[in-house]
């Protein structure tokens, strides 16, 4: 949550690894995470040829806002779903 270039190494295996099906994260914003959490993410999956599902913990009066964070994954082809649970059940749907 506060340095999350430090997951980046784990994306990159996820990505290569051909038994993984679906990419899952959690985004937290607030005072003490990153500054950016959706870019930093966004830049560990440039290339990735499989499904990115995310969700995005946080409010609008978050330092890095919600609706910001949340577009830029979209532009990026991530799916936001509405909460980390959500996300489970869809990245389960996918690779079942």
């Amino acid at each position: 949550m506060i340095e999350p270039e430090l997951r980046n190494e784990h994306i990159a295996r996820a990505i290569a690894d051909a038994a993984v099906g679906v990419l899952l994260f959690d985004v937290v914003l607030g005072y003490g995470a990153h500054a950016d959490p959706a870019g930093v993410l966004i830049a560990a999956l440039k290339g990735a040829q499989k499904p990115a599902i995310a969700s995005v913990t946080g409010t609008e009066q978050d330092p890095q806002r919600w609706s910001l964070q949340a577009a830029a994954l979209r532009a990026a082809g991530v799916h936001v779903a509405p909460s980390n649970a959500h996300a489970a059940v869809l990245a389960a749907s996918v690779v079942s």
